[in-house]
């Protein structure tokens, strides 16, 4: 705020301008602000009033200097068509060849045009009754020529046109004086007005530049005012701010009641709410930390937590399917699997939804060849395409195209988009999957349905997780997250998914990816697998508990979880040729291995006692089980942890829930040279 008014010295000429400064200072910020914005305000509009006005008288003058230049310029057309007519007359009565009338007739279909021209030009009552002159001379003089071409063409003799001649040539100097005439006129007002011009601009740009004086001084003015009533207060006021900004104690205040006084009441209102604030905030970043910390800690653990007990109910449900069962049992086992890894795969797809967002999503960036991958897809699809008697139809013109994605990802991606089609469509519908380049960069694949299509509105949701649109009131099942995560795995793959739809007709979704280089895709031949050396046992090893029988197949199964060791227990029953050997600790695992030495190592990553990535290291390390093979079984699927584990040495890498079919088909590469004995 000013500082007091210094004390006067009594005479009213001194207290006077004194008062009027406190007048201004006591006037609220709106009224100081529409008197300095006034002051420049009623300059600039005298200014621009006045240059207006010489702008108007300006734009009346070269509208009358436009119509002198149209004027002479179309005076001057028709005598140019006029004379050309002539010339070519002259030609033609010169030689006789027809070919010399072409100026004349090209003169001709331009010279009535040329006429109106003139006639719209003159608008003046002098300049009309000159143009009238000229138009009678013009025909006079289209008429002589036309006479003469009759002659001609009749074969009339020199002698015969000199005449004929004589008149056209008058005739046409006469035209010529004419619309020198004609033109004379218009081009002195033309040079007139000119020089009016020249002098009409040298007025707005003096007038110009006393308005920009004026807004100058006006303006400064106004700036004096201005900083003779707030400006040091707002200064003040904003040095506040800052200080609030930074967490420091306000500055002086001094009582005022205008705005500024109140903004300055307001700071300090804001300090102390600032204050009490930040204890508040400090204690909730510290819970959100928490419960961040919780949440990361909570979803790296879901995947193990929640598939090892979907391992069990799906194991025990695989032995029941291969047990001796009524058709109405089997139907229910059935039911029960087809339950379990539909539950399976809404955990898969939550857990990956929550490392997308978390950016712990792993990817492995490469060169895929589209058509195997849309084949696979298809082929996963069509038994639950047939129960609705959908047809699945693949369409890729270029089956060597390729592109840069991660191969498990772009397939879930399908898959999903497959899924999605299947349900919403119509019974005996068909899916349509083709692929095609897009630019010289990019591919595209295409999977479209033929069922009842989305309105605008609907395909604006579809990509919202947990949005089903309609789904929920119907019998369709699914939870509103394969399309926002088949999405987000195409980002993750720096593609795009975007969807278009016909209502009634069907809908489209396609998928935008960078163009790899071709990949000429040859069929896999079904070989047989490679024969794999079985370590020998140790000299005495005979017949006993833990030990090889020297015939079928020794596995070796560490995991802490009974339940999972049953499961692969009672399958094993129906494989005579396989002994099955287990622990509950990785350090138990380890010396059973030493001391037996199987032929093959089943392992769980999390043990009681020991992570399953020691133990693999630890088997590695030493020498009598460095070259047994061990295959990996857990719940956890992270992408990272199996590159991982695949990369420290293990043979496979087997999830949980555990399909036993792969682990049988595991064991079988191993059977056949356990039979045969060692070589």
């Amino acid at each position: 705020m000013l500082n007091p008014p210094e004390a006067s010295d009594g005479s009213p000429a001194a207290d006077r301008p004194r008062r009027l400064q406190q007048w201004f200072l006591d006037r609220s910020v709106l009224t100081k602000g529409l008197i300095v914005l006034a002051t420049p305000l009623i300059a600039l509009i005298g200014t621009t009033s006045a240059s207006l006005v010489l702008q108007h008288d300006e734009s009346q003058e070269r509208g009358v200097v436009l119509a002198a230049y149209n004027l002479s310029s179309a005076a001057d057309q028709v005598l140019a068509d006029a004379v050309n007519a002539e010339t070519g007359i002259r030609g033609y009565a010169a030689t006789g060849d027809r070919l010399f009338l072409a100026p004349y007739n090209l003169a001709l279909t331009r010279i009535g045009a040329g006429r109106q021209a003139l006639r719209d030009a003159a608008i003046t009552e002098d300049d009309s009754r000159q143009q009238r002159v000229v138009d009678a001379t013009t025909g006079l003089e289209l008429s002589e020529l036309g006479k003469l071409r009759s002659a001609i063409s009749r074969g009339a003799s020199g002698s015969e046109l000199l005449a004929p001649l004589e008149n056209e040539k008058t005739t046409m100097d006469l035209l010529r004086s004419q619309v020198a005439g004609l033109a004379t006129g218009p081009m002195a007002v033309a040079v007139s007005r000119s020089n009016l011009f020249t002098s009409q601009q040298k007025k707005i740009t003096i007038l110009d530049l006393s308005a920009l004086v004026l807004g100058l001084l006006a303006g400064l003015a106004g700036v004096a005012l201005v900083a003779t009533g707030i400006s040091r207060r707002v200064r003040a006021s904003a040095a506040d701010a800052d200080r609030l900004g930074e967490g420091q104690p306000l500055g002086a205040r001094f009582p005022a009641r205008d705005e500024i006084g109140r903004l300055s009441m307001a700071h300090v209102r804001a300090a102390e709410l600032l204050a009490s604030r930040a204890a508040e905030l400090t204690a909730a970043r510290d819970a959100a930390l928490k419960a961040n910390q919780a949440k990361n800690a909570f979803m790296s653990s879901t995947s193990h937590e929640l598939r090892t007990p979907l391992n069990s109910i799906l194991g025990f449900t695989q032995l029941l399917q291969l047990s001796d069962l009524s058709d109405e049992d089997h139907d229910s086992a059935q039911q029960i699997l087809g339950a379990g890894h539909h539950l399976l795969a809404l955990i898969n797809e939550l857990i990956d939804i929550a490392r997308i967002e978390s950016g712990d999503l792993s990817l492995s960036l490469e060169p895929v060849s589209v058509l195997p991958l849309i084949e696979e897809a298809s082929q996963l699809m069509d038994p639950l395409a047939a129960q609705r008697s959908i047809r699945i139809v693949c369409d890729c013109a270029r089956p060597d195209l390729a592109v840069r994605a991660d191969r498990q990802r772009l397939s879930q991606v399908l898959v999903n988009l497959i899924s999605n089609a299947i349900k919403y469509n119509h019974r005996g519908g068909t899916i349509t999957i083709t692929c095609q380049e897009q630019g010289a960069s990019q591919v595209s694949l295409v999977v479209s349905d033929t069922g009842q299509g989305l309105s605008q509105e609907d395909i604006g949701r579809i990509f919202v997780p947990f949005e089903r649109l309609h789904a929920d009131q119907s019998a369709t099942e699914g939870t509103g997250i394969g399309l926002p995560l088949a999405r987000s795995l195409t980002e993750a793959m720096d593609g795009q998914l975007s969807a278009s739809s016909v209502p009634g007709e069907g809908s489209a979704f396609t998928v935008t990816l960078l163009r790899a280089p071709d990949v000429i895709h040859v069929p896999a031949q079904k070989a047989a697998p490679p024969a794999l050396a079985r370590p020998r046992a140790p000299a005495g090893a005979g017949d006993g508990d833990g030990t090889r029988t020297g015939s079928g197949l020794s596995v070796l199964y560490i995991e802490d979880n009974p339940a999972n060791i049953e499961v692969v227990s009672r399958y094993l029953k129906g494989r005579p040729s396989v002994m099955l050997q287990s622990v509950a600790s990785g350090r138990a695992g380890i010396e059973r291995a030493v001391r037996d030495i199987p032929d093959i190592i089943l392992l769980d990553l999390h043990l009681q006692d020991l992570h399953g990535d020691q133990v693999l290291r630890e088997l590695r390390a030493e020498p009598v089980t460095a070259a047994i093979p061990v295959v990996v079984l857990s719940a956890d699927a992270s992408a990272r942890v199996i590159r991982r584990l695949l990369a420290s040495g293990a043979l496979a890498y087997l999830t949980k829930p555990l399909d036993l079919a792969d682990l049988g088909e595991l064991l079988d590469s191993f059977a056949a040279p356990a039979r045969h004995g060692d070589p």
